[in-house]
């Protein structure tokens, strides 16, 4: 019925525009450019219109002159605005009829009940007037906010309560122009109306402004994605129903997608390049989800908040979600891999705190990369092993700031020896925790909890110190040997941990090759740079070098050549196989050729037989590690080893 008043009102208003008054075209000039921005944009983010202010004086066209002008005012001022705000095409649409629609129900008002408060501008207002004013500005509003908020639902994750709750600050502003400046202007007579647009464009303009530095509040400024806040906000819209049952709220679930590779592109290739590979794939999240649900909360990982998610679905939409991140991005002509993983949790399932559902999220995300699967659901026992590392790693810290706990860290010594002579020429130091609750800690389990904080360096503090002092014990027995230590790159980024390790050869008396430090090759692929400046600086004080676990991480023989190294240790894989596989026989007589030709020691790790100790007697130099020969243990019972095996070898030889 408001269509059909607004078709028949407008041939009527175009026939009688020629010959309006000028207080007619003084509010019509005003209403066309109260709204055009005096600087900046407002932009598209937020179907929330900021207060249109053309109102004021298209609803005063109204009661005044009619539906037919007021509609063809606020057609040509609404277009203005749409066009100075840049909205896109779909929101300009609904910005503009929802102006018009509401103006016809107004008119329609009128047509039905005979009101219309003013008939003369210029006169004065009465109490009829205003309580009819009052009637047809509820029509206007309740149509045109009533309008907006199903837009808004269409095209965001909010209900109708929060659409509404949302819009309230613009419609407390649209009332007051329509329920007090509409009805002020129809009694100001002339051309005046136009000196009042200029105070209201002003405030306006500021309006306008305080809208835009609340949504920078709640983005991300390189992604143009939902920030901390933005999300919180997003999950508040989510569970706010329109009649929530008591204690209950909306479902809805958390999607974490870990996309690490990115880290590797800022590190690599800078910062401008990194902005532009999330840029790339945030607006893919942006297209499949909307600007209200994708969101960027660390450098490694984007969220997406999906309402009414449960757990039939979960897993499937977090898969959707990885797979949008799985073709490469391209970014100047190259493409780049982000090799997403995604986790979710649910809400009430896993918990209605945000910061609770993230952290699940998270987990989850980390078991779906290690068991290379897309996506994964949380389950408790991600955070019962997250719990029990965060525990480690607080107990540690404690044990090893007081000296009365530190016997329950243990270092232990596994022999190593030249297969050649059958001497022993050096020891491993391998670290024990004896927890006083959970018992022994297994080291990978230790090394996993600890290995980014500043306890691994203090634990490799403790191991040097220990190792060191039973150096230089030996030295006083008449049996000098030397002991590798595993170090992390941790200590490498230790600035104090050279002057450290010379301090502690200076302090204790002892030879620094008789201290071998172990970096695997894992931290020789991550960050050559670092571990070539610290093992030339180790080389120079007369440390030893090692390369641990050769084999494993795919190191050059370019990144070989540039470390000044004392051994090289092949990964006990190739060994435990060399006897029954080729492969790994062939591969393990390769290296030994190569660090025999670089004047490299090289040591054999995990010997657990006899069989793949004779296979490794034909190749000369050999060092040998593992059970066959001895297993870790305290420097006590080493003693009594290197005598026992002392006196088996006198009896062969009299033999």
């Amino acid at each position: 019925m408001a269509v059909g008043v607004l078709v028949a009102a407008l041939p009527s208003a175009i026939r009688s525009l020629p010959g309006a008054p000028a207080g007619f075209w003084a509010m019509a000039l005003a209403a066309m450019i109260v709204d055009i921005p005096l600087f900046g944009v407002t932009g598209k983010q937020d179907l929330r219109v900021r207060s249109t202010l053309s109102v004021c004086f298209t609803f005063a066209i109204l009661v005044l002159y009619g539906a037919g002008p007021a509609i063809a005012v606020q057609a040509i001022a609404a277009v203005v605005t749409v066009i100075g705000q840049r909205y896109s095409a779909r929101f300009s649409m609904l910005f503009v009829s929802r102006l018009i629609l509401a103006t016809a129900a107004a008119e329609l008002v009128v047509i039905l009940t005979g009101l219309r408060p003013i008939t003369t501008q210029g006169s004065g207002l009465t109490g009829t007037d205003v309580l009819e004013f009052t009637l047809l500005a509820a029509v206007w509003l309740a149509v045109s906010y009533g309008l907006l908020a199903a837009g808004r639902l269409t095209t965001s994750l909010h209900s109708f309560g929060h659409a509404w709750a949302a819009l309230r600050p613009d419609l407390a502003s649209t009332a007051a122009a329509v329920l007090v400046v509409a009805p002020f202007l129809t009694t100001v007579p002339g051309w005046w109306p136009l000196l009042i647009a200029a105070p209201l464009m002003v405030w306006n303009q500021l309006s306008r402004e305080q809208l835009r530095y609340q949504q920078r509040l709640g983005r991300e400024p390189i992604s143009g994605l939902l920030n901390r806040q933005g999300l919180i906000e997003g999950v508040r819209a989510v569970t706010t129903r329109d009649h929530p049952s008591p204690g209950e709220s909306r479902p809805f679930g958390i999607i974490f997608v870990n996309v690490e590779s990115v880290l590797e592109i800022n590190r690599a290739l800078g910062r401008e390049l990194y902005e532009k590979v999330i840029g790339v794939a945030s607006r893919r999240l942006v297209d499949a989800y909307g600007e209200d649900r994708a969101a960027l909360l660390s450098s490694e990982g984007v969220v997406i908040l999906v309402p009414d998610l449960t757990e039939p679905d979960a897993i499937a939409d977090a898969e959707a979600a990885v797979a949008l991140l799985e073709p490469h991005v391209e970014v100047d002509n190259i493409p780049f891999a982000l090799d997403p993983a995604g986790g979710v949790a649910l809400s009430p399932m896993h918990g209605r705190e945000l910061r609770t559902l993230l952290m699940k999220a998270e987990l989850a995300a980390h078991e779906a990369r290690a068991s290379q699967r897309r996506a994964v659901l949380y389950v408790r026992e991600a955070a019962e092993q997250a719990e029990r590392r965060i525990t480690l790693l607080r107990e540690l810290r404690t044990v090893l700031d007081d000296p009365t706990r530190r016997r329950e860290i243990t270092v232990l010594y596994q022999p190593q020896i030249h297969i050649d002579t059958g001497r022993l020429v050096a020891v491993e130091a391998l670290v024990r925790w004896t927890h006083p609750r959970w018992g022994p800690i297994r080291t990978d389990e230790l090394i996993e909890a600890i290995e980014a904080s500043e306890v691994m360096h203090m634990l490799t503090k403790h191991v040097l110190e220990t190792a060191a002092v039973q150096v230089r014990r030996w030295n006083d027995q008449g049996e000098p040997i030397r002991v590798s230590v595993n170090v992390s790159a941790q200590d490498l980024h230790e600035p104090r941990f050279l002057d450290e390790l010379a301090d502690l050869v200076q302090r204790h008396g002892i030879a620094p090759r008789q201290l071998i430090v172990e970096l695997t090759e894992r931290m020789l692929i991550s960050d050559l740079p670092r571990v070539t400046s610290v093992a030339h600086a180790l080389a120079r004080q007369g440390t030893g070098l090692s390369l641990d676990d050769f084999g494993t991480g795919y190191a050059s023989l370019q990144q070989l050549r540039l470390l000044p190294l004392t051994e090289v240790k092949v990964d006990s894989s190739y060994i435990k196989g060399m006897v029954d596989n080729p492969a790994d026989r062939a591969i393990v007589t390769s290296v030994h050729q190569l660090t025999r030709a670089l004047d490299v020691d090289v040591v054999a790790e995990g010997v657990e037989d006899q069989r793949t100790a004779d296979a490794l007697a034909t190749l000369p130099g050999t060092i040998a590690q593992g059970w066959h020969y001895g297993r870790p243990m305290t420097a006590e019972d080493l003693h009594d080893w290197r005598r026992r095996r002392h006196s088996d070898n006198a009896r062969q030889r009299q033999a």
